[in-house]
C-alpha cells in the first residue's frame, strides 16, 4: 500500500480510531439545512480562547479587508460562556464597521474537547458551530492565526460568485497521503457555498481515514466531501500571495499539541509568530518577554504564548526562523508598523537558541523587508 500509511495494519488500525471518533462527534452538533440563503457571505473563526490576544490581530485585518458582500463575522470560542464570557457586542465596538456574533461550546462539547486535546476536533467543532449561525450564500471559512491584506479576498469572492463553484481555496491539499493533483482545496481561506454544506451532516465535514486510487489517505475536514461528492470542476483555486495573507499554519494546531504533551519535542516552525499576534494585540513587550524565555537557556521549555505553556523547540531550525522573521516583518510592514529594534532582537535570540552562527544569519527578505531591518537596526 503507498499513501500515509504503507502498512496496511496500521491504515486498519487509523481508520478504526478515526471512526470510534467520528460517533462520538456525531451528535455534538446539528444544524438545519439553508433552504433560503440570503445574498452576500459570512467569515466564520474558530477562536482558541488560550490565546485570546490573536483574535485582535485577526478582526484588524479581516475588517481591514472588508468588501460589501462580507455581512458578519461568527466567532466560535473553544470554552463555555462561563469559562471566557466573551461579547460579540463589545467586539463589535472594537472593531466597527460590521456584525459580530460569538458562540460558545456547551459543557458537553468543551468536556469532549479538553479530554482528548485533539486539534482537528476542535478545529472541527468551532467551524460546525460558526456554520450552523450562518444564513449568508456563501461562506469564507478564515483561520484564526491568518492576517489578510488588500481587496483580494473581494476578489476572489467575486470569481467565486462568477464562476460557480462550490468551494475555492487557496491552494490544492498535499500531504497524508494526497497529492495537489488529486485538485482538493485546502481548508483554510477557502470560499464554500453554504447551502451545499448544510445540506449534509456535519459530522461528514471531519476528518475521515480511506482509500483513493489505491492509496492510504488521511482526509482533512471537508476533503472526503470534496473528493466524493464534488466533480473536479466545482472545486477551483486562487493563491494569495505574501501582500495578501501571512498566515504561520498550523498555529494554533501546535500550540494545541504543546497542551497535549507539554514539553515534547513536537514540531514547532509556528509557535514563534505568538508574540507577534501579541504585540499586534497591544502587549508591547511581547518580543522582549519571549526574548527572556528564549535566554533562560531551556530548550526544552520556552514558554512564547505567555501562558506557561512549556515548548520544547528541539525541532525548529534555521530555515523555519528565517520564514518566521519573513513573515513577522511582512507583516508589521502591510500594517504600516515603525521600526522595531525588539523584534529583531528576538530574532536573533531564536537564531542563538538553535545554535546558527551569525554568519549563517542571512534570511530570505524583500528589499523593501531588508530596508525595514536596516531602519530597526539604525
Amino acid at each position: 500500500m503507498q499513501g500515509k500509511h504503507r502498512n496496511p495494519l496500521k491504515h486498519v488500525a487509523a481508520w478504526i480510531y478515526r471512526e470510534h471518533v467520528r460517533q462520538q462527534l456525531a451528535s455534538l452538533v446539528r444544524w438545519t439545512p439553508l433552504t433560503d440563503p440570503q445574498p452576500g457571505c459570512t467569515a466564520i473563526i474558530g477562536m482558541c480562547s488560550r490565546l485570546p490576544q490573536v483574535v485582535d490581530a485577526n478582526l484588524r485585518c479581516l475588517i481591514g479587508a472588508r468588501w460589501p458582500e462580507l455581512k458578519r463575522i461568527v466567532i466560535a470560542v473553544d470554552a463555555t460562556r462561563e469559562v471566557f464570557p466573551l461579547d460579540g457586542q463589545i467586539l463589535a465596538a472594537a472593531h466597527p464597521g460590521i456584525d459580530i456574533k460569538v458562540v460558545h461550546y456547551s459543557a458537553r462539547q468543551s468536556e469532549f474537547a479538553e479530554r482528548i486535546k485533539l486539534p482537528f476536533v476542535y478545529c472541527w467543532l468551532s467551524w460546525c458551530l460558526a456554520l450552523a449561525e450562518v444564513n449568508t450564500r456563501e461562506v469564507l471559512i478564515h483561520d484564526y492565526d491568518a492576517l489578510v491584506f488588500g481587496d483580494t479576498l473581494r476578489r476572489r469572492h467575486e470569481e467565486f460568485v462568477r464562476s460557480g463553484a462550490v468551494m475555492q481555496g487557496v491552494s490544492w491539499y498535499s500531504g497524508n497521503g494526497l497529492w495537489a493533483e488529486d485538485r482538493l482545496a485546502t481548508t483554510f481561506e477557502a470560499f464554500v457555498q453554504m447551502a451545499w454544506l448544510r445540506s449534509l451532516p456535519p459530522v461528514s465535514l471531519f476528518n475521515k481515514v480511506g482509500v483513493k486510487d489505491g492509496r492510504s489517505v488521511d482526509y482533512d475536514i471537508t476533503l472526503c466531501i470534496q473528493d466524493r461528492l464534488l466533480r473536479p470542476e466545482q472545486r477551483t483555486c486562487i493563491p494569495m500571495d505574501l501582500d495578501e495573507l501571512v498566515h504561520p499554519s498550523q498555529m494554533i494546531h501546535q500550540y494545541t499539541m504543546f497542551r497535549k504533551f507539554p514539553g515534547q519535542p513536537l514540531p514547532c516552525f509556528s509557535m514563534p509568530m505568538l508574540p507577534l499576534f501579541a504585540l499586534l494585540s497591544g502587549q508591547v513587550d511581547a518580543f522582549d518577554r519571549a526574548t527572556q524565555s528564549l535566554r533562560a537557556g531551556n530548550r526544552g521549555a520556552v514558554d512564547l504564548a505567555g501562558d506557561g505553556t512549556p515548548m520544547n523547540l528541539q525541532q525548529l531550525n534555521m530555515p523555519h526562523i528565517d520564514w518566521t522573521l519573513k513573515q513577522m516583518i511582512q507583516a508589521v510592514l502591510m500594517l504600516g508598523l515603525p521600526a522595531n529594534p525588539s523584534l529583531l532582537r528576538y530574532g536573533q535570540a531564536l537564531y542563538d537558541h538553535v545554535g546558527v552562527a551569525k554568519e549563517q544569519r542571512h534570511g530570505d527578505f524583500t528589499p523593501r523587508q531588508r530596508e525595514w531591518i536596516q531602519m530597526s537596526t539604525a
